[in-house]
């Protein structure tokens, strides 16, 4: 008798133990209707991985062989500012930048990307082209991008405004090629 009781428990604590992880809503570009629309069941989180179900790839338009999804949902169960991917396959996705109502765009085949609280590079292949080591970084123009180091946010009304630290260009190697004269913000 003991050993059944032993055994429900253990049968009912690894089923609690094992509950699926949560699947997610997602905003994306619909092939369609040619507009944002709400799919409800798009990403499931595997442990620390995200899995793009694939109902979102019969319904989102492929822009260059990749999809936009916006996870807006999943990241603000996590607290964190919504968040925007680019996503090649079920498994294979970068973050990007929220930019404008919208996921940041690749601009001189570079997009930028936020990870662990640092501004970097990556090519449409998500292959890391500028490692991220900037507190604030811009789209590149011309071959250069403005970019900054120990700049903090302060709000300004409804807009935030970056302050102080030390700003610079670079090339699209990552390597310093002119000084700012001042802060542009």
């Amino acid at each position: 008798m003991v050993r059944i009781f032993t055994g429900a428990l253990l049968v009912a604590a690894f089923a609690a133990h094992a509950a699926p992880d949560p699947v997610y809503p997602c905003s994306y570009w619909d092939k369609q209707t040619d507009a944002v629309e709400k799919l409800p069941r798009c990403v499931e989180k595997q442990g620390e991985k995200l899995v793009f179900l694939p109902e979102l790839f019969k319904k989102t338009a492929s822009v260059e062989g990749m999809s936009w999804v916006g996870l807006y949902d999943y990241a603000r169960e996590a607290g964190l500012p919504d968040a925007d991917f680019y996503v090649l396959n079920s498994g294979h996705y970068l973050s990007v930048l929220h930019y404008d109502n919208g996921p940041d765009w690749f601009v001189e085949g570079l997009v930028r990307s936020r990870q662990q609280g640092k501004v970097g590079y990556w090519d449409d292949t998500f292959r890391n082209r500028i490692p991220p080591q900037f507190d604030y970084a811009s789209q590149f123009e011309e071959g250069r991008a403005l970019v900054c180091n120990g700049c903090k946010p302060q709000r300004d009304g409804e807009h935030v405004a970056l302050r102080g630290g030390e700003w610079f260009y670079i090339d699209k190697s990552g390597k310093r090629v002119t000084e700012a004269a001042s802060a542009p913000f």
